[in-house]
């Protein structure tokens, strides 16, 4: 039995969310972005648009060139966010209980041992894409991989998209990855990608040919012996991700590209990325702010001070900060916050000599954050932000899930 894992990929999950919601989009290009603006991007593409080549990143006016019948849709967040957690609810109730969640548009699971065969485990899939299809709609389709360890069944699900089924098993590889490209393997970037063509390896065929030294030394440590052991599908148990920053980042539309308004979103980012810490239960020892000034200049500043979790505080180094940025500097095109340095509440102990982490302002920002779960997080703010108090949407990053309870800036549905 080498089939241990099942791992899921949402095809063109944000494109296909808005095609299941607007019937007059289906079978269309359809183009996800931020805002509605010809200076902005993709940031998912419907494989009607992906066919002409249109994808992540692609400007919107090449994208209008690529494929001059695309449709372009503002991205609705707190939607893909809603309908993640109803698949992820419905799979761990009644096709497979224990998963890890990857990403909004994907998850893996261990198969119990007595589904650890092609039969069982194809099996399963097929009712898991059933589950899918039931509680998200027709259109949000997805495609499996099933292989001997997470890192093959993920490689599995991207072979035969949309809407495929791929079975990798150890005992016949690397036969049915001949047809993919270095590239197409979790682990190789562009820059590993080169250094693996210095050293003679241009196929998989290559790679699988490899010691478990050569890749070693390419790789030029462990990572190495971990992508030798994985490709032959051992399981490799990874370190734990420990949090180490919360951020927001807001690309600017061109009427808020000045100093103050800009500052305005600066400020809304800072009291979200605190919320967000307050629910991690989190304290953070640095704050660093990055803008990009007209396209082509990155300005950055950093801070530090003792760890804590209020907002005051936080707001008052993003004044001191902002205060640096050169007067003739060009327009602000994005901005960014980070607050680093994190602590968790179990590690943290209080100061003795310094005014940090005052009880009265934990208290004030317990109260707001309540009320800002209650009845969406514009219902009370520090007033420094109230100029951008709706242009800070929601986003979701690869590695992070916003809470739709502390993020969602929409009032709540009643009961």
């Amino acid at each position: 039995m080498s089939l241990r894992y099942l791992f899921v990929d949402l095809d063109s999950y944000f494109a296909s969310c808005e095609q299941q919601r607007d019937p007059k989009l289906r079978g269309q290009p359809v183009g996800i972005v931020p805002m509605m603006t010809d200076s902005t991007c993709c940031i998912a593409a419907s494989y009607e648009a992906k066919a002409f080549g249109v994808k992540t990143g692609t400007n919107v006016r090449e994208a209008r060139w690529l494929c001059p019948r695309i449709q372009f849709v503002e991205a609705g967040h707190a939607n893909y966010i809603q309908i993640h957690h109803r698949i992820i609810d419905a799979v761990t109730e009644h096709c497979l209980p224990d998963i890890t969640i990857r990403s909004i548009d994907e998850f893996c699971g261990a198969l119990p041992p007595s589904w650890q065969n092609e039969r069982e485990a194809t099996a399963l899939a097929e009712r898991i894409r059933a589950t899918i299809t039931r509680v998200a709609g027709e259109h949000v389709s997805c495609s499996i991989g099933i292989g001997p360890n997470p890192f093959l069944a993920k490689i599995g699900s991207g072979m035969n998209k949309p809407r495929g089924l791929t079975v990798l098993d150890q005992h016949n590889l690397p036969g049915p990855l001949a047809t993919l490209d270095l590239s197409d393997i979790y682990g190789i970037g562009k820059r590993m990608h080169q250094r693996l063509l210095r050293h003679r390896v241009h196929t998989i065929e290559d790679l699988y040919a490899c010691s478990r030294q050569k890749l070693h030394s390419i790789w030029g440590g462990v990572e190495g012996d971990r992508m030798y052991a994985e490709l032959r599908g051992e399981i490799i148990e990874h370190a734990e991700t420990v949090r180490r920053q919360v951020s927001h980042s807001h690309v600017l539309p061109p009427h808020l590209r000045n100093a103050e308004d800009a500052f305005a979103v600066l400020h809304r980012l800072t009291q979200k990325a605190a919320m967000r810490l307050r629910k991690l239960d989190h304290y953070a020892g640095s704050l660093s702010i990055s803008v990009r000034l007209g396209f082509d200049y990155r300005w950055g500043r950093d801070t530090r001070f003792f760890p804590t979790q209020e907002s005051r505080i936080f707001l008052r180094e993003l004044r001191q900060l902002w205060a640096e940025i050169p007067p003739d500097a060009p327009s602000p095109c994005k901005v960014s916050v980070v607050l680093g340095e994190l602590v968790s509440a179990q590690n943290y102990t209080n100061p003795l000599f310094t005014h940090m982490n005052n009880p009265r302002n934990v208290k004030l920002d317990s109260a707001m954050d309540s009320l800002n779960k209650r009845f969406g997080a514009k219902t009370l703010y520090y007033a420094g932000g109230h100029a951008a108090r709706n242009d800070t949407p929601m986003r979701i990053a690869f590695t992070h899930i916003p809470d739709l309870e502390t993020e969602n800036d929409q009032m709540p549905a009643g009961p």
